[in-house]
């Protein structure tokens, strides 16, 4: 009998193995049965604490599994997950996958569009948005219209003069 996994799992497993590197570790570690994560450094020019993130996301989600062994860590490919997406990937291949139920909405439900009168209205209120300055703008100048910051600056400059 074989294992059925939901959409959600396939995707969330197909998103983890999304990574150049994680599909890396995943071939490493599976033509290798288990490895440490010291054996698998070395082929990867990313630093040790990158390393683990990837294998804690792997493990995580249930791509690969761990074995302790004194104080070492093991990795290894978990077959069972694995299984699930060669199965789908299979499946899609041979055209021998099972079709979703689409629901067909009734012709009754159909949403009328947007009259147009309503859609030039948005429109020009969008326009009415556009035409106002930003805050931002608007606070860099006193209601003279003279730029605040080159006020300040001569303030201090002036300052400094005076106590010279």
């Amino acid at each position: 009998m074989a294992l059925r996994a939901s959409d959600n799992e396939i995707s969330r497993v197909l998103s983890v193995m999304s990574e150049p590197t994680r599909i890396r570790i995943i071939r490493l570690i599976s033509g290798s049965g288990e490895l440490r994560s010291c054996d698998l450094l070395p082929e990867f020019e990313i630093t040790q604490p990158t390393l683990s993130h990837h294998l804690n996301v792997l493990l995580e989600n249930g791509i690969l599994m761990s074995r302790k062994a004194g104080r070492c860590v093991y990795f290894s490919v978990n077959r069972g997950t694995m299984s699930l997406v060669a199965e789908l990937m299979a499946g899609i291949a041979s055209g021998n996958v099972s079709k979703p139920a689409v629901k067909k909405a009734p012709a009754s439900s159909v949403v009328p569009a947007v009259p147009a009168p309503e859609a030039g209205k948005a429109a020009k209120e969008d326009e009415k948005v556009k035409d106002k300055p930003e805050k931002s703008e608007k606070s860099k100048k006193d209601k003279k219209g003279n730029d605040k910051d080159k006020d300040k600056k001569k303030k201090k400059k002036d300052k400094k003069d005076k106590k010279k």
